[in-house]
This record gives C-alpha cells, sequence and structure tokens, in this order.
C-alpha cells in the first residue's frame, strides 16, 4: 500500500512537471523563413562620426555570435532592418574632489529608433521601436576621450538589445 502510494504521487509529480513545460519552445520563436537579415549602416544622426559604424559593427557581430539570423545580403534577406542613432547622451555622475563643479565621470545613453521589414509580404515587423543603453565614461580630464574610450562598450551593449528586440520578431502577442 505505501508503495502504491508512493508510485502515484511520483506519477502525479511528474505529470505536473511535464504540464509545466507544455507552453516551453526550445530554441528561437523568429521563423525560419525570417532568419536571413541585412543589416544597413546605421543612420547617425549623433555628433559623433564613428557611433553609427561602431554600432553596425557591434551588431552584426552579436548577430553572428547569436546565431539566430544570418547576414545576408540586402537582395538575398527576408528580413531587412533600418536603425537611426538619435542620440548620445552624457549625464554627469561622479565629479572631481578638487573641482566640484568637473565632472570625472558620466553615464553615456546611445539611443537607437530600429524599423524592421519583411521583404517578401512587405509587412513592418517592428515600426520605430525606440531601444537603448548606458555605460559609465571616465573622463580623465578629457570628455572627448573618455566618450570615444566607452564607445566600443556603449555599442555593444545596445547591439544587445537590438538583437533581443529583433528576436521578437515571431512572437505573437497574447490575447
Amino acid at each position: 500500500m505505501k508503495h502504491r502510494t508512493l508510485a502515484t504521487l511520483a506519477a502525479a509529480l511528474a505529470c505536473a512537471a511535464l504540464a509545466g513545460c507544455a507552453a516551453y519552445h526550445r530554441g528561437s520563436p523568429v521563423p525560419r523563413t525570417l532568419r536571413a537579415i541585412h543589416v544597413p549602416a546605421f543612420e547617425n544622426q549623433t555628433l559623433y562620426p564613428m557611433a553609427g559604424a561602431v554600432a553596425a559593427q557591434q551588431l552584426l557581430d552579436a548577430i553572428i555570435e547569436d546565431g539566430t539570423f544570418t547576414p545576408t545580403a540586402y537582395e538575398d534577406a527576408r528580413l531587412r532592418t533600418q536603425i537611426v542613432l538619435s542620440g548620445l547622451d552624457a549625464d554627469p555622475v561622479r565629479y572631481d574632489r578638487n573641482h566640484a563643479i568637473l565632472p570625472d565621470e558620466y553615464r553615456l545613453t546611445l539611443t537607437a529608433t530600429l524599423y524592421a521589414f519583411d521583404a517578401e509580404t512587405g509587412e513592418t515587423l517592428i515600426n520605430g521601436k525606440r531601444v537603448s543603453a548606458s555605460e559609465t565614461a571616465l573622463t580623465r580630464g578629457d570628455f572627448q576621450t573618455g566618450v570615444l574610450d566607452a564607445l566600443p562598450r556603449l555599442a555593444r551593449r545596445l547591439a544587445q538589445n537590438l538583437l533581443a528586440t529583433l528576436q521578437t520578431v515571431g512572437e505573437r502577442p497574447a490575447p
């Protein structure tokens, strides 16, 4: 009798565990047909000329590392993107001990607007979603150099956030 109760309990626990995993989906929700992606050079509206190039390269690196999408030429890509860098903001977070008005460290925020289109159907999959990322930058007395030093790290964070947004293309909104 005791073994039968344990067997019944084990079976009930197994059913509960399987029921909890019923909605689990292994892999990416992006349909295979939309995995060929074209990432053009970013339109750069910031005051830093290299920000667009650095951010575009970081996104391509993140896409390759992740493996969900395959970077493809414009003509062959079903998923086409357009990304506009709209701002690089700097907010002081720490000041020089000897000069109360001279910041030593800034929090940089890079903002992009993402558009994604299905080349076959013409459907807009992502329409102007704003994506941003933040990173700190030490100025060491030179603001421009501090920003340029932090730009690759900041662009990498932005690339990860853009990639996460692109991976929602195949998801259907919950009813």
